[in-house]
Parts: structure tokens; sequence; C-alpha cells
């Protein structure tokens, strides 16, 4: 009597298997619950990017509030300063000391005085705080896309998770179990793929 040839593991076999189930079941816990952390620490930052784009952009509007009253106190300055040249030049001269170091400089040129490179000038520091207002707005908003694409990665792992814990339960010889162990281990093939994604490429 001949003994019979022993049967080779298959696939269906392995999907069926409790070792290979709790793989996974242990396996997209972990991956479910790294995704949430991950996510919530790009909320955090995408909250502080806000709050600080917030609060440059206020300093930017009061520099450029600032300006304002600077670059119309100018006006004023010249304005009296040229009425009273050649007639009063003690008061012209009183008013020509007032002028903001960029009249002045605006004055000598040949364009002059209240030419493009004064405003350029006046609200340089204000235009560069703006930009860095914008440029925190702009993470945050990265910050933010990074945070949904994990909260979907944690969508997509629960969904595998319950799939493959939904297969454990089921008995082993069962056509369910390896239906739901294969479309657990898909779903979760397309997690990782998302998930790699934004880790090594943002």
């Amino acid at each position: 009597m001949t003994s019979a040839e022993p049967q080779k593991p298959s696939l269906f076999r392995l999907l069926s298997s409790d070792l290979f189930l709790g793989c996974m079941v242990a396996l997209l816990s972990v991956l479910t619950a790294g995704a949430a952390y991950l996510g919530s620490i790009s909320d955090s930052k995408e909250a502080d990017a806000n709050v600080e784009g917030q609060k440059t952009l206020s300093l930017s509007n009061t520099e450029f509030l600032r300006v304002n009253a600077e670059i119309a106190q100018d006006y004023g300055y010249f304005d009296n300063y040229y009425m009273n040249l050649d007639v009063r030049d003690d008061i012209a001269d009183y008013y020509k000391e007032s002028f903001s170091e960029t009249l002045i400089a605006s004055a000598e040129r040949t364009d002059g005085p209240f030419d493009d490179k004064y405003y350029d000038d006046m609200y340089a520091d204000a235009d560069e705080t703006y930009d860095e207002a914008l440029a925190k707005f702009d993470e945050a908003q990265k910050a933010g896309d990074i945070a949904d694409t994990f909260q979907l990665d944690v969508l997509i792992f629960a969904v595998a998770l319950s799939l493959a814990a939904w297969a454990s339960v089921v008995k082993e010889d069962n056509r369910v179990r390896p239906m739901f162990s294969a479309l657990s281990l898909l779903i979760s093939l397309v997690g990782l793929l998302i998930f790699f994604k934004i880790v090594f490429m943002g």
C-alpha cells in the first residue's frame, strides 16, 4: 500500500490559516494606530502653522498701517517744505529735517521725490512679512492635506482590519474565510501604498 503524497500548501490554505490572519490583524492594528498618530501630528502642524500665519499677517497689517501713516507724514512735510522754500527758508529747513530717510534718498533721485523706489523701500518690510504669512498658510495647507490623507489611510486600514477579524472568527472550512482574508490583504496593500507615499514622498 503506497502512502499518499503530502499535499502542498495552497494560497487558499494560506489565506485560511490562523497564523496568516493573526499576523494580518496584528499588522493592521499597528498600521491603523500609526496612521492615526501621524495624522494627529500633521493636524497639530497645520494648527501651529495657521496660528503663526495669522500672527505674522497681523504684524504685516500693522506694518502696512504704520507705513501708510509715515508716507502721509512725508507728503505733509514735503508740501510744507515746498511751500516755504525760498520764502521762509528756516521753516523749509525745519520740514526738510523731518523727512524720513527714504524720502531724503528719493528726493535726491531724478524721478523723485515719491518715485517707485520710494514706495518699494517703504513697504519692503511689510511686503516681506506678508510673504512670510502666505508661506505659513501654504505650510498649513500642506500639513492639512497630509493629515486628511492619513485619515483616509486610517479608514482603509480599519476596513482591512475588520475583514481580517471577521475572517478569523469564521470556520476554517468556510469559503467566506479566504475571500474575506484575500479582500483584507488587497485593501491593506492599497493602504500601504498610500502610507509609504505620504511618509517617503510627502
